[in-house]
């Protein structure tokens, strides 16, 4: 399996196991999963280091956002015009802390937000943080009641 963009490094089944194991608990240790896979342990942390480098893997923690009573999972859809550059205005957007992630998309909508904020705070994020990009034509938000297996 080949990264895609101008890195020709590579992973294998091995590199896919380690994944796996690491998706299952990121806690797993090197020597863990060294014994899982009958490898050495310094084989498993330059396979880890590597796939860090070449951004197949990031290990950290997460949260599941029904146990915050604070804030709300958000969806946000943009609209976005191609010829404003959808790629400027999305790295724009993924820097912002409250974003989790940003998608680009196809079909009636040209992004997708996943936001982290306190309820509250939602209509000041949208004016002062996304309606001040040009670019953006409009927004939709869909507020998430509950979720199943989620965390961010």
């Amino acid at each position: 399996m080949k990264e895609s963009g101008n890195d020709a490094s590579k992973i294998d089944q091995t590199d896919l196991k380690i994944i796996e194991i690491l998706q299952e608990d990121g806690r797993t240790a090197n020597n863990e999963i060294a014994a899982r896979l009958s490898l050495s342990e310094g084989t498993i942390r330059n396979r880890i280091a590597k796939l860090v480098k070449h951004n197949y893997l990031k290990v950290r923690g997460l949260i599941n956002p029904s146990k915050f009573i604070d804030k709300q999972l958000v969806y946000l859809l943009l609209s976005v015009p191609l010829r404003q550059g959808w790629m400027n205005i999305g790295e724009k957007l993924a820097q912002l802390p409250e974003v989790r992630s940003v998608s680009l998309l196809t079909g009636r909508f040209d992004m997708l937000l996943e936001v982290f904020i306190a309820p509250s705070e939602l209509a000041e994020f949208i004016s002062e943080k996304i309606g001040i990009l040009e670019g953006v034509n409009s927004t939709e938000s869909i507020m998430v009641l509950k979720q199943f297996n989620k965390w961010i």
